[in-house]
C-alpha cells in the first residue's frame, strides 16, 4: 500500500467488513437451522454467541485484507466493480477458503479457528439448554397425548403453516411434511409428530400459536412461554 495513514486506510477497512458481514449473515442462518430445537436459547443475550459472531466477521475480513495487500501493492480505486468483487468474495467465502487451504496458499489456522468456535458454541448450547429443552419436548408429548382429536391442528400445519413456509420455495420439503402429517393423522403418533414436524422445524416465535391449534392448555403455554 502506498500510504499507511489512517485516513487513507479507513475506506478499505470498512470495505473489508463487507465479506465478514455477509459470512456472518450466512452463518446466522445456518445457526438458526442447527439450533432450532433449542427453543429457549436466546443467543443475543449470551457472550459466547457474540464471540462466535465476531470470528465469523473477522476471518473473511482478514483474508480479504491479505488478498488486497498481495494482489494490489497500490490501493485500487474504490468503484462499483471493486465493491462487487468484494461482495462475490463474501458470498463464496467458504468454498474459496477451502480452495486456498488445499492449495497451501495459507495455513489451515483460520479454518481451525472457525471450527473451534463452532464446537465451543455447540458445547455451550448443549451444556446450558439440553436439560430444559428435553424436559419441554417430553412434557409437550404428554400434553398432546391428552388431546383426543388432532385433525384440526394437523390440517392447520399441512394446509396453512407448512404450505405458507415451504410450498413456494421448497416444494419437496413441503411434500415431505404433507405426507408425514397425513401419516400421523392416520396413526395418531404423538412422538412422531413432535420428532418430525415440531421439534427443530418450528421456531420459538411461532410455537405458542401452533400449540394453541392443538388446544394445548393455557397453563402449559404460560409455563414455557411467559413472554410469548
Amino acid at each position: 500500500m502506498e500510504q499507511n495513514s489512517i485516513s487513507t486506510l479507513i475506506p478499505y477497512i470498512i470495505i473489508a467488513l463487507i465479506p465478514g458481514i455477509i459470512n456472518a449473515v450466512n452463518a446466522c442462518i445456518k445457526f438458526e437451522e442447527k439450533y432450532l430445537s433449542y427453543i429457549f436459547f436466546k443467543p443475543l443475550k449470551t457472550f459466547p454467541f457474540w464471540g462466535w459472531l465476531l470470528i465469523q466477521i473477522y476471518v473473511p475480513a482478514q483474508i480479504y485484507w491479505w488478498i488486497l495487500i498481495l494482489i494490489f501493492p497500490e490501493k485500487p480505486d474504490i468503484n462499483e466493480k471493486f465493491i462487487l468483487m468484494v461482495i462475490i468474495y463474501g458470498i463464496c467465502f467458504h468454498p474459496l477458503l477451502k480452495y486456498i487451504e488445499e492449495q497451501a496458499l495459507i495455513s489451515r489456522n483460520l479454518s481451525i479457528i472457525l471450527n473451534w468456535v463452532d464446537n465451543l458454541l455447540e458445547y455451550y448450547v448443549q451444556a446450558t439448554q439440553l436439560e430444559k429443552t428435553s424436559t419441554f419436548w417430553n412434557d409437550l408429548e404428554k400434553e398432546i397425548e391428552k388431546i383426543q382429536d388432532l385433525s384440526p391442528a394437523l390440517k392447520y400445519l399441512k394446509t396453512y403453516y407448512f404450505s405458507q413456509k415451504f410450498a413456494n420455495i421448497n416444494k419437496e420439503k413441503y411434500q415431505y411434511f404433507k405426507n408425514k402429517l397425513e401419516e400421523i393423522a392416520q396413526n395418531n403418533n404423538t412422538e412422531e409428530l413432535i420428532a418430525t414436524c415440531l421439534k427443530g422445524k418450528i421456531p420459538r416465535r411461532d410455537l405458542p400459536n401452533v400449540l394453541k391449534q392443538f388446544n394445548v392448555s393455557d397453563e402449559f403455554i404460560n409455563k414455557y412461554f411467559k413472554q410469548s
